[in-house]
């Protein structure tokens, strides 16, 4: 019996966006996570990379990867937010923002060894 042409055009177009390793599965989530953080939507991004986590365990390269961007977005986030803080709650998101430029630093230099 031969297959539908249908049929055989979903299952093509299935195999071609399925990641072939969970190392390609979680890239891909951390590309969408980029996305979000250049447009501005920090929760989004936050998500994306800890569902990231949550579904490929054994990525770690990206894994390390979405440690740095993690660092990124609370940055960003942090700094963001200072635009319209004043007083306390601005000291506040400043402290919050040099944390994570420093351990963003740091841990672009744990990553490189």
């Amino acid at each position: 019996m031969k297959p539908s042409l249908p049929l055989l055009a979903l299952i093509c177009a299935s195999c071609a966006t399925a990641p072939t390793t969970p190392e390609a599965g979680a890239s891909a989530m951390l590309e969408k996570s980029r996305q979000h953080l250049q447009d501005g939507r920090y929760d989004a991004a936050r998500d994306s990379i800890l569902s990231m986590r949550r579904q490929y365990p054994t990525a770690l390269q990206s894994r390390a990867q979405g440690i740095l961007l993690l660092d990124s977005i609370e940055m960003l986030a942090a700094k963001d937010s200072m635009g319209s803080a004043t007083g306390e709650e601005w000291k506040r998101l400043s402290v919050k923002a040099q944390f994570f430029e420093r351990k963003l630093q740091e841990d672009k230099k744990k990553l490189v060894k």
